[in-house]
């Protein structure tokens, strides 16, 4: 047999073995002669389908063929390719003959290297006719086929009645999905190549982002997270607004502040599956880093971990195959980066600690990065600025982000999901302000999305209801709807009971996740009170973990709630319930209360709500905690649907005292507060600058049309931080309708803008005159958009991964224009003809130098620009042009021969060349009319040529190193500027 047939033969193998482990069925596993493929399709009617299971599991394998035969091309290739086929058919007997009985195999955090172990254990002596090299290429590829099986089976969805329907619908996806999965997989060097098989478990572990929804089929969905990640915003003291990609090389130590379900998780694991990918090769600082992601919360009863103990995170059974002082060597070189997560996760008086500990991580390592998450308000600002920290805040999603996520959330789905169900969601977020707050947390927008794709036919207004629709559909609809029987009949209500009991206890104990052992047991104390449950304890508690959705174990032997949202939401209803008013009142100043205490005041009833209020307003407080106090006063109102006026009217004088807001942080704490904010910020009237620009962040926050009546109040504002907030603002409201009332008359003379959306409606903007278009995607950039604007110039550049052409031919509409750059690839250039005014053309990215006919109609153009024409050689392709004042060619390595400018020599003032090195310069002194001359990062040029110009006034030389100049000696009249050195001996 050949090496590519063994290969093949052994590609089935591991799927079989890989769907033998996903049915979770011990005996079948346990049979090595058992066919899988037979068991599945007993569980498909028809013979259609049946056809499909088959050609769904040949293209299982196709994918790992596709990763398996690249790798067995390159190794042990001196090994003649007999013995290299009898070591792969040794690893095929391996998985062939395995009896797959181990409990761990079937583990949801199954380990490629505890099954590489298991089956050395259990097929021995399958190498005992192979030669030392066969031997070691038996045990790297049985190590390769393991990686590709725990892949494999965590891509498909959890097995489980129904889900072999859903994977037949699905093999588009779960195909494209599987080979994704595989080629992120990172290389292994050598059987001992520790680091590549730490940076394979944590993609396996880490790049999986749950999703909510999907018709509540499942409660969330495994999607891979380097697919799926939308790239989050962040703000600092130093950073105005960028993403979190961009801050990365700026510092090696990172605080990052992030609201409850604002991505601070999802963020550090999509750092560390990039890292372990090695797909952040680019940015500064970041190549060749090994990722150590700690969740503090796993700490919250033990000691925090030594460096020895950074890898029980992402795996249970690789630590102990690490060399001594794997860790601390790679910290210590600066090849790591530590990813804290939660510092808000672990009581107030553990933080002390916490900063003491990482003090001594970074006096330890000085070299390492450290990438630290927390909520806002559980820590001072500047708590770790003496240890070299730089503190960013994640922002809330902007429109365009939601937009996205939206997008995506609905490719996520299983099948094709109509267009218009997505656009009727991102028109229904953009219409109501209640749920653009709501979709700018990432966490609800998911819900959101799962509350549409349900098609209840509403959705919430706030928080309060959205958690109850939320909750109702995770715990009753999901296996209802999917018609799937279960051994546990529990009501809504008593889950709910259930788990308020166990979020309660968890909040009063300072927990953020327990030993099962301990969630199982206040699970069982509750339903003693609870006769009518008739199942054991054990079997309710599974079924709630299981089944319900709400519960998670995300690592083996911990529970936690899959957001602390729920948590949050659960335990103050239970406080409610038990009329626990004055422990909220006493808790109201604590980080960890604070959401459980506004949840409270949505719970509870009129008499109940007005005491706690009352209770927070009248608590003895110094004036750092009175602030913290009012602030969860005023956050009440939002979840508050009745109060009295009494109450209500002192909430809102103590918030005058907090307004106008004097910065972004106050800005943001009003805002949160709700609409009712825009009446007192309607009656105040900033006295400065700084506080303006405040007052119109925190008005573009809430949103909703009396916001954007209140900004039309600063349409004739003239000082710069109020104008860029206003643009700032402009994406949270309707592009048109907002530069028409708000942005018309302001002094913009240049503007940005990276989303399509943002082209509409800046014909109204009167004084713009210069437009920067970052695009992403051409066909979402439609320039006819700008038909009716006044631009004078326009530049386009690329604004992420751009692999299209854009037409520029709808720009001759914008007849005031004079200069376009295009630092990507056009078309549609002959229409420019059409401009009166047109004085300067920037062309880039030209593949075929025959496109450059199309400019024949442009013969009077003044000035043309050329940029990264691999195929330009000489210059008679511009033979059209009449004559031309300025020419400039940048990045054309085989343009040579320039002789067709002497046809222009009387026209021609100003002529560049950069990166040109091939270029030869012997036409220039015949060059009557030429003006100004630069030169950039070419090769030295000839400047006895240079002082033969005689018409030459101004010489630019940019990027030379040890540049003779004395030729020029002669020129008195000619000014050489740039960048250059002269020889030391000159």
């Amino acid at each position: 047999m050949s090496l590519e047939a063994s290969a093949i033969a052994l590609t089935a193998a591991v799927v079989k073995a890989a769907t033998k482990i996903w049915l979770k069925d011990r005996p079948i596993a346990a049979d090595a002669s058992a066919k899988a493929l037979d068991l599945l399709e007993k569980q498909v009617t028809g013979l259609n389908d049946r056809r499909k299971l088959g050609l769904l599991f040949t293209n299982l394998e196709s994918r790992v063929a596709d990763r398996l035969l690249p790798f067995l091309d390159v190794e042990f290739r001196a090994l003649p390719e007999n013995e290299r086929a009898a070591a792969v058919d040794a690893v095929r007997e391996t998985f062939d003959r395995a009896a797959l009985t181990d409990d761990d195999l079937f583990a949801t955090d199954l380990d490629a290297a505890y099954l590489y172990r298991f089956l050395l254990r259990a097929v021995p002596g399958v190498t005992k006719l192979l030669s030392t090299d066969g031997t070691e290429l038996y045990q790297r590829v049985l190590r390769e086929c393991c990686a590709y099986l725990v892949q494999v089976t965590s891509t498909l969805p959890r097995f489980q009645p129904g889900a072999l329907v859903e994977v037949l619908r699905r093999e588009t996806e779960i195909l494209e999905t599987v080979r994704t999965v595989l080629a992120t997989l990172p290389e292994r060097r050598h059987p001992d190549d520790f680091a590549a098989d730490f940076r394979r478990q944590v993609v396996m572990t880490l790049d999986r982002m749950a999703l909510y929804g999907v018709g509540l089929a499942e409660a969330t969905r495994l999607y891979p997270l380097s697919v799926a990640y939308l790239s989050l915003g962040v703000t600092s003291d130093d950073v105005p607004g960028d993403r979190i990609e961009h801050v990365l090389p700026r510092s090696s130590r990172i605080l990052l502040r992030g609201e409850a379900g604002s991505g601070k998780t999802t963020l550090l694991q999509w750092l560390a599956v990039q890292c372990a990918s090695r797909q952040l090769q680019d940015v500064d600082g970041w190549a060749g880093l090994e990722p150590f992601l700690l969740r503090l919360r796993r700490f919250s009863r033990s000691p925090l971990p030594a460096p020895e103990r950074f890898l029980d995170e992402v795996g249970r059974f690789i630590a102990d195959e690490m060399p001594p002082g794997w860790v601390q060597r790679h910290l210590r070189q600066g090849r790591a980066v530590v990813l804290v997560d939660g510092l808000d996760e672990l009581p107030d008086d553990r933080r002390r600690e916490v900063r003491e500990w990482l003090r001594g991580l970074v006096g330890a390592f000085p070299r390492a990065r450290f990438v630290v998450t927390t909520r806002p308000a559980a820590v001072a600002p500047d708590w770790l600025h003496d240890d070299g920290f730089t503190e960013v805040r994640l922002q809330p999603m902007t429109p365009r982000d939601v937009r996205t996520f939206v997008t995506r959330w609905h490719q996520a789905l299983p099948g094709e999901t109509p267009a218009e169900e997505r656009d009727a969601l991102i028109a229904a977020i953009g219409a109501r302000s209640a749920l653009r707050r709501l979709a700018e947390n990432p966490l609800l927008c998911a819900l959101l999305c799962a509350l549409h794709h349900q098609g209840n036919g509403r959705l919430p207004e706030n928080r309060m209801e959205l958690y109850e629709v939320a909750l109702r559909m995770l715990l009753d609809s999901r296996d209802s709807e999917r018609g799937i029987e279960t051994p546990v009949r529990l009501s809504l209500t008593e889950k709910l009971v259930l788990l308020r009991s166990l979020a309660y206890w968890l909040v009063r104990n300072g927990h953020t996740d327990v030993p099962a052992a301990d969630a199982e047991a206040r699970i069982t104390a509750k339903l003693r009170s609870m006769g009518q449950i008739e199942v054991t304890p054990r079997t309710v508690f599974r079924h709630l973990l299981d089944r319900g959705g709400v519960l998670r174990e995300p690592v083996p032997g911990r529970i936690d709630f899959v957001h602390r949202t729920f948590q949050e939401y659960l335990a103050a209803q239970a406080a409610v319930e038990e009329d626990d008013i004055g422990i909220l009142t006493a808790n109201a100043h604590l980080d960890e209360w604070r959401e459980v205490v506004v949840l409270a005041a949505g719970h509870a009833h009129p008499a109940q709500r007005e005491r706690l209020l009352d209770g927070i307003l009248q608590w003895d407080a110094d004036e750092q905690e009175r602030l913290k106090l009012d602030l969860v006063a005023l956050a009440c109102l939002e979840t508050s649907p009745v109060l009295s006026e009494r109450l209500r009217n002192e909430i809102e004088d103590r918030a005058s005292t907090l307004i106008p807001p004097p910065g972004r942080e106050q800005a943001e704490a009003l805002a949160r507060a709700g609409e009712f904010v825009l009446d007192l910020l309607a009656g105040t009237e900033p006295e400065t600058p700084a506080a303006t620009a405040a007052t119109v962040y925190a008005i573009a926050l809430i949103g909703g049309p009396g916001a954007l009546e209140l900004l039309t109040r600063y349409r004739e504002a003239q000082d710069e931080v109020v104008v860029n907030e206003l643009i700032e603002a402009r994406q949270r409201f309707d592009p048109a309708e907002f530069a028409e009332r708000v942005l018309a008359e302001l002094p913009i003379d240049t503007l940005h803008v990276g989303d399509p959306a943002e082209l509409v409606g800046l014909e109204h903007l009167r004084h713009l005159k210069h437009l920067d278009c970052g695009i992403t995607r051409s066909d979402e950039f439609d320039l006819a958009l700008l038909a009716d604007t006044s631009l004078e110039s326009i530049r386009l550049a690329v604004g992420g991964v751009h692999t299209g052409s854009i037409d520029i031919g709808p720009l001759a509409a914008i007849s005031t224009l004079r200069n376009v750059s295009a630092d990507l690839r056009t078309h549609g250039w002959a229409r420019l003809a059409e401009l009166p005014s047109l004085e300067y053309l920037r062309l880039s990215d030209i593949d075929d130098i025959g496109q450059l006919t199309e400019l024949t109609p442009l013969w009077r153009l003044p000035a043309l620009a050329l940029d990264s024409v691999s195929g330009l050689e000489d210059l008679e392709m511009l033979s059209f042009l009449d004559q031309p004042q300025a020419l400039s060619f940048r990045r054309c390595p085989h343009l040579r021969d320039v002789h067709a400018l002497l046809r222009w020599a009387d026209s021609l003032t100003e002529l560049s060349f950069a990166d040109c090195s091939a270029v030869d310069l012997s036409p220039l002194p015949s060059l009557t009319g030429l003006r100004v001359l630069e030169f950039r990062d070419i090769r030295r040029p000839d400047l006895r040529l240079v002082s033969r110009i005689s018409g030459l006034r101004e010489l630019r030389l940019h990027n030379f190193q040890s540049l003779d100049t004395a030729p020029l000696v002669d020129r008195p009249d000619l000014q050489v500027t740039g960048t250059f050195e002269p020889p030391c001996c000159y």
